[in-house]
């Protein structure tokens, strides 16, 4: 009893959508076909005035309206299939073969054919009979021109233009139309060709900036090792002039004998107030030539950077402070040291 309350609905169902379907898409197509006209009639007019490039871009917009109207037919056909095949499809559960590919087509066409909506009641009807569709069972004449991935070719459009000259028997020559593409396409190719040199171009600058860079690197890398290398230039000629102080201080200490108590003066070299004296002005010529040797390396030191000649500075000072801060110890007179001696030995 179910099935028999079943089948005369999906039948009445179907056959009504798809007789409203035709009538809509009719509807549509007439108005479809009244643009076609419309860009026709554009066409002809922009070849009587001599402006092939707009009738050249108003093919493009007449092919479509012809791809349009294209699949309105198909869908026309696949509606005359299943109202065709309605007792049939009424006898199985399952979508008879010779209805299959109608059915599939007008499932996947409701995706993309927005101008009938009776579509949609038809798939409700189908999906809720039979399932899903099978994407293989769909008319691949539809699949290609509903999926129009990319634009008509130029052949195309340039002989859409040429037909509808020869339909209203205009006497139409495409070569000065060829021959402005091909200028424009070689004008884009030559643009393409400038941009992808100014890329390449800016790559090179880009590359010639950071080999100058390392080259300035470098360069500051050597300037430092030179700064490095003159520093210790400079340490080693002052450790020379402490070393040549130490052995003019070596050489006056020759004639003085090392005993258990210290360094004691040789009798003929005896300290006095006259010993006193030289040993002070002794120590202000070697303050003196510090003093020299110091100015010197300033002055070969301030050809150099701010902060290595305050370095050098402050090193200059110190050197000075440790050599005025130095004192020469007072050394024991030699008559009381053997006095002492003597003494210590009696006892």
């Amino acid at each position: 009893m179910f099935l028999r309350c079943f089948k005369p609905k999906f039948y009445k169902k179907s056959k009504s959508t798809t007789s409203y379907m035709k009538i809509r898409i009719d509807i549509v197509r007439r108005k479809r076909i009244a643009m076609v006209r419309n860009y026709k009639t554009d066409i002809v007019n922009f070849l009587k005035n001599g402006q092939d490039s707009e009738a050249y871009r108003r093919a493009e917009l007449l092919l479509e309206e012809l791809r349009i109207i294209s699949c309105y037919d198909l869908i026309e056909r696949f509606c005359d299939c299943i109202s065709e095949n309605l007792s049939l499809m009424l006898k199985k559960r399952e979508c008879p073969e010779e209805c299959r590919e109608a059915v599939s087509s007008l499932i996947y066409a409701t995706a993309w054919v927005p101008d009938v909506p009776e579509l949609k009641d038809l798939r409700a009807v189908f999906t809720k009979r039979f399932g899903n569709f099978i994407a293989s069972s769909v008319n691949h004449e539809l699949v290609e021109k509903t999926e129009l991935l990319r634009p008509p070719s130029r052949e195309l459009k340039i002989q859409t233009v040429k037909d509808v000259a020869n339909e209203f028997s205009i006497n139409w020559d495409p070569t000065p139309l060829k021959l402005m593409l091909l200028r424009e396409t070689s004008a884009l190719q030559i643009k393409d060709k400038v941009e992808t040199r100014a890329d390449y171009l800016d790559k090179d600058t880009e590359k010639s900036f950071m080999d100058e860079h390392s080259d300035d690197e470098s360069v500051l890398s050597e300037s430092w090792r030179i700064d490095s290398l003159s520093k210790g230039s400079l340490s080693s000629s002052s450790s020379s002039s402490s070393s040549s102080l130490r052995r003019v201080s070596v050489r006056k200490k020759k004639g003085k004998k090392i005993l258990p108590y210290g360094i004691i003066s040789s009798p003929d070299t005896k300290l006095g107030a006259g010993n006193d004296e030289k040993a002070q002005e002794e120590k202000e010529e070697k303050r003196k030539i510090a003093d020299q040797e110091n100015s010197r390396l300033l002055g070969i030191q301030g050809s150099r950077s701010l902060t290595s000649t305050s370095n050098n500075e402050v090193s200059t000072i110190r050197e000075n402070e440790r050599m005025s801060s130095f004192q020469r110890p007072n050394l024991l007179d030699y008559d009381d040291v053997v006095a002492r001696l003597a003494a210590l030995r009696r006892r």
